[in-house]
């Protein structure tokens, strides 16, 4: 039975992994489990908190901008604190600190300072990347992405226990339950995953590189210098950003985790507010069986189709959530099932390419930059969109199913310039 189970393709997939890369797929659940089960009703919590679709336009906007801030300095801070200290120190004020913010407030005062803490995890976006991938080769990181997600996701089929806790107490008292449960679970994933971790050799490298050089000294000579000029002498990376950046906006619109999809599914489709917790058990089913089936079986001549395919099927999914019926709860699973399966073909080979195409020491600059920019164009999408979705609901689909067609051109356009010019990309 044990050599069985050595031979199953998900278990090499974690057998490749090492230090930092095994630490953090470890530590995931910690973080994973009360995260799936706080975000799913977040939205709804906010409004029976009396927060109008214009406010939750607004939040979202300015968490965006504070997400464009502490983006721009994450990789200078991620370089001068090192990879190690930076992801300990963001994530232990953003998360714990924020959520209790959350879990006290009464007025949208408290919730904006709250979303501003929060955002200073994207400062740990860099740092922590840095973490999961820099020590790691191209296979290890696939596998590493692919286990993240499946972690991630599988848990998302607790979320039908999330919504019989709403059944029973409501949203705003389950909702509270779930952000006590988010603070002491990341807490301790915090603590027990810096315990484990050890600094990057490139971090490392950094680090000794800057010994006794003041942060503002960093600051003045200009952190971005290089990796503008790495980035521009790189076309595939541009188009890669692009690609991202664009695929980024669709989180303060129309994607699954956005605070107007699940509104949208009980206030304008009329489901029920428990029932639509099965919506998070179909997202997750789904997605959990293309991580642990089809990724691992992905060969990777036929990646670049994969990431094709997925945002297709993105697309044609949310096109299909504009013209589902009111209060059928049926048709709603299609179109989530829909999303779902072509999202999880897509992340984790994306993820893996831009990755790949970013290798040297200028990589948590190019991350930094990359996150500030997504930031930017975020805020200005989450500034108008409360006024889109009051104006029309089914609007924040129409134009997420947009982005995500442009996002399809970009990497067909990725595609042929990578052929023509017989560059051969490790994915």
């Amino acid at each position: 039975m044990y050599n069985r189970l050595k031979e199953l393709k998900i278990v090499r997939s974690f057998n490749l992994l090492k230090g930092n890369t095994r630490t953090s797929v470890l530590c995931e659940p910690l973080w994973g489990i009360p995260y799936t089960i706080y975000i799913f009703y977040f939205s709804l919590y906010l409004m029976e908190m009396g927060i109008t679709e214009q406010q939750l336009g607004i939040i979202t906007a300015v968490g965006f901008l504070s997400n464009a801030v502490f983006s721009f300095f994450a990789g200078s801070i991620t370089d001068f604190l090192g990879r190690k200290k930076t992801t300990f120190i963001f994530d232990l004020i953003g998360w714990p600190v924020s959520l209790f913010l959350y879990l006290i407030s009464r007025s949208m005062t408290v919730f904006i300072i709250a979303t501003i803490i929060n955002n200073l995890t994207k400062v740990v976006a860099v740092s922590w990347n840095m973490m999961v991938i820099e020590d790691a080769d191209s296979d290890q990181r696939k596998s590493a992405f692919n286990l993240l997600n499946i972690i991630n996701i599988s848990l998302g089929i607790l979320t039908p226990i999330a919504g019989l806790v709403v059944a029973k107490y409501g949203v705003i008292k389950g909702e509270r339950y779930f952000m006590i449960f988010a603070m002491l679970s990341m807490t301790a994933m915090v603590l027990i995953r810096n315990k484990g971790y050890v600094e990057t050799k490139v971090g490392q490298q950094i680090l000794n590189a800057q010994k006794g050089v003041p942060y503002k000294e960093i600051l003045k000579k200009g952190m971005y210098k290089d990796t503008i000029k790495q980035i521009f002498s790189n076309k595939l990376l541009m188009l890669a950003m692009a690609i991202q950046i664009l695929f980024n906006l669709t989180i303060p619109l129309g994607a699954y985790n956005s605070m107007y999809f699940i509104p949208y599914m009980t206030g304008y489709l009329g489901i029920d507010k428990a029932a639509s917790s099965v919506l998070g058990g179909v997202y997750a089913g789904v997605m959990l069986f293309v991580f642990l089936f089809i990724t691992p079986n992905t060969k990777r001549k036929n990646i670049h189709a994969s990431i094709l395919t997925g945002l297709f099927l993105q697309t044609v999914a949310f096109l299909l959530i504009t013209m589902l019926p009111e209060g059928i709860l049926l048709f709603a699973v299609l179109a989530v099932g829909i999303y779902s399966f072509g999202y999880g073909i897509f992340i984790p080979f994306f993820n893996t390419l831009l990755a790949d195409i970013s290798e040297g020491r200028e990589r948590a600059g190019i991350y930094s930059l990359l996150n500030t920019i997504v930031a930017i164009f975020s805020a200005i999408i989450g500034s108008v969109s409360g006024y889109i979705y009051a104006a029309d609901p089914r609007f924040i689909f129409y134009l997420t199913a947009f982005i995500t067609s442009l996002c399809f051109i970009g990497m067909v356009s990725f595609i042929v310039y990578d052929k023509k010019h017989k560059r051969v990309i490790k994915a």
